[in-house]
């Protein structure tokens, strides 16, 4: 919504402050364009006239979501859900909310009432495919995510999903069948690479695993997992140089990340060449706030390199 239709509402509000569908309308458009306080405000202050309007209460969770407030957003849904206990909006609201409080199961089954209401809901059986793949409940959630992909075919986080938890279940074809899937809608999906690059990584595939590293770092060059996992690999494989290589163009690409320097440090140590060992390895304590190893460790190596 522009700016100059923000002005008009508020106008119109100003005009009418009694018109609460009005004023329903303009906190609306305010949390549209961001502004989820002023709105707040506003929807709290029809509340006080209306404490029983479920559509009032469900607008509040909404922005109390959006400002991070989720323990309030979702007691604004669960007092809505009491008002209007057969909305299957409110249900899937309070499920979201419940399952970043990790209450999974209390999000279960509400999505179960509103698949139960609604069986072409494909965000209801994704969000189900969700909790139990976190469940580790494998087959529930290959159940559900398929469900969600034979409803919307084009739902490629649906997909990836599914290839997750065939892999968990060792079904590795079916993963890696998925996986190129996924890469043939969405080819700078980094996170398809790196799952396959894992699958090979455990076949001892080498050729493949290295193939999808490569494309891995060069859809996303900050991934610094797969940094790990290319370097180990490149020596595991005594390429020495592609490892060197690689890892300055990390450095280029991540000058901020302490692990990429550390990673370089150790390289270099493995190369004999002692300088640049000990050059990186104290760029990792200069960048020591994003480090995520243990910062007396590396101090204590900083010594012992010094003393060689």
């Amino acid at each position: 919504m522009e700016n100059t239709d923000i002005k008009k509402l508020q106008e119109k509000v100003k005009a009418n402050p009694n018109d609460y569908k009005l004023l329903e309308e303009y906190a609306i458009a305010l949390s549209d364009i961001g502004e989820n306080e002023e709105a707040l405000k506003n929807f709290s202050f029809i509340l006080k006239k209306f404490p029983d309007n479920a559509l009032v209460l469900y607008n509040i969770g909404i922005i109390l979501e959006k400002l991070k407030y989720i323990e309030k957003a979702a007691s604004a849904y669960k007092k809505a859900l009491s008002i209007d206990n057969d909305n299957a909006d409110i249900m899937y609201n309070l499920a979201c909310v419940y399952i970043k409080l990790n209450y999974l199961d209390e999000a279960a089954n509400l999505l179960l009432n509103v698949v139960e209401k609604d069986s072409n809901d494909e965000n209801s059986y994704f969000q189900l495919g969700k909790i139990y793949s976190q469940k580790k409940d494998f087959d529930n959630a290959i159940k559900y995510f398929s469900k969600a992909i034979e409803l919307n075919k084009q739902d490629y986080i649906a997909k990836f999903y599914l290839a997750y938890s065939y892999d968990k279940k060792q079904i590795s074809d079916k993963a890696i069948s998925l996986y190129e899937e996924i890469i043939a809608q969405q080819p700078d999906y980094s996170w398809a690479y790196y799952n396959l690059a894992s699958i090979y990584l455990n076949k001892n595939d080498n050729t493949k695993a290295l193939l999808y590293l490569e494309k891995t770092l060069k859809t996303n060059p900050k991934d610094i997992e797969a940094l790990k996992q290319i370097i180990k690999l490149f020596f595991k494989l005594k390429k020495f140089a592609s490892a060197e290589k690689t890892i300055r163009q990390a450095i280029l690409d991540m000058p901020q990340e302490a692990d990429v320097y550390y990673m370089a440090s150790q390289v270099y140590k493995f190369l004999k060449n002692q300088i640049n060992y000990v050059k990186y390895l104290k760029l990792t304590l200069k960048n020591e706030n994003t480090y995520t190893g243990n910062i007396q460790k590396l101090k204590q190596e900083i010594q012992n390199s010094e003393k060689k």
